[in-house]
């Protein structure tokens, strides 16, 4: 018919404007230059800058922390002042290195060693570059958080109380396309239930309790339970009942290679997140679940008010009393709209980060 000729001779024209607004929104960064600061934190910074490059941006990328020792790390978060000379040196030298350089701009992970006034020293050799923060942890927990936020222009937080406190924008994590991939991929399962962690807390105790449940009715479980050294395993261990019957060789002291942690994502029907007590905020950990389409057991009931919360997919645990129903972690899981997978997906998140 006439009509639907007229419609087919607008099809290449629809597809065109819809691939130029796809373009268009991932490359948004193009030419953009960006200084970014963040601690290692198992190699998500890496993947950071890696999808901004992708978008386009150059990308001139510092670890935040001048040492990622045992003891730097310790001594940063329990008081910065004990290395306050050895960090500020450290940051004046990156502030020399990048002053001749034009950025567009500063974007900060965390947080938690940068002083006032390296920032304000930032801020004056490059004005027109928007300072802008992320803080992927409970502002409780850094302690350096509240000195320097007033300095930045844009401020961010995964933790809803922190936000509706301090007057910031709400922005929960993301999962990286890897996990989009799995989604898509046939399942091969091996174990009912993962976890890939580091251990604090009541983690180890409520771990062995929920395994124990599922274990018992036949399934399958793999913990790679992670301390950052054997130092930190001994000290938890002395104060922590839970650890007195364990040995070393229950732990690992390296953290687990991405490539392991895909490969375990594939084999694994369920993830368990044990976040810590004083968060409130989704780990990363629960993102990336959703994002393998993966189900999840939580002992964060604030993951009830998240878009993508399916109490057939997510189990919410009490922490005193875990207790995983019969064939939760067997059953299908229940896809969610696409839109709620793309919202959540690491260029999204940069966009809303550096695009608002």
């Amino acid at each position: 018919t006439a009509g639907s000729g007229s419609e087919n001779r607008n099809a290449p024209a629809r597809k065109a404007s819809v691939a130029t607004l796809c373009y268009n929104r991932i490359m948004f960064l193009e030419n953009r230059n960006i200084l970014f600061f963040s601690a290692q934190a198992f190699g998500y910074q890496n993947e950071i800058r890696a999808e901004m490059e992708r978008m386009g941006a150059r990308v001139d990328y510092f670890d935040e922390r001048p040492a990622n020792s045992f003891a730097v790390k310790a001594a940063i978060r329990i008081n910065r002042n004990l290395l306050v000379r050895y960090i500020d040196r450290y940051h004046a030298r990156i502030i020399e290195r990048t002053k001749n350089r034009k950025y567009d701009y500063v974007f900060f992970i965390k947080g938690e060693s940068i002083s006032v006034e390296n920032l304000d020293k930032i801020k004056e050799l490059h004005p027109e570059a928007k300072l802008i923060i992320y803080h992927w942890d409970s502002i409780a927990n850094n302690r350096n958080a509240l000195r320097i936020l007033p300095v930045f222009d844009r401020a961010f937080s995964f933790d809803k109380p922190d936000c509706e406190k301090l007057g910031i924008r709400f922005l929960p994590l993301f999962y990286l396309r890897d996990y989009e991939e799995i989604g898509r991929q046939e399942p091969d399962y091996r174990y009912d239930l993962l976890f890939v962690g580091t251990v604090h807390s009541d983690r180890y105790g409520l771990l062995r309790r929920v395994n124990g449940q599922i274990e018992r009715t036949g399934g399958r479980c793999f913990a790679y339970m992670f301390f950052q050294s054997r130092i930190l395993y001994w000290k938890m261990k002395l104060q922590n009942k839970s650890l007195r019957g364990t040995s070393a060789r229950d732990f690992r002291f390296a953290p687990l290679p991405k490539a392991g942690l895909l490969d375990l994502y594939r084999k694994s029907r369920a993830v368990i997140d044990i976040q810590h007590p004083r968060q409130t905020g989704l780990t990363m950990r629960c993102i990336e679940t959703m994002g393998a389409k993966r189900k999840l057991i939580t002992t964060n009931g604030h993951i009830a008010e998240y878009d993508f919360y399916d109490p057939n997919n997510i189990l919410i645990v009490d922490r005193q009393n875990p207790v995983v129903p019969p064939g939760f972690t067997t059953s299908p899981y229940r896809d969610i709209p696409v839109e709620t997978y793309d919202r959540y997906r690491i260029d999204r998140w940069l966009e809303t980060i550096l695009k608002s």
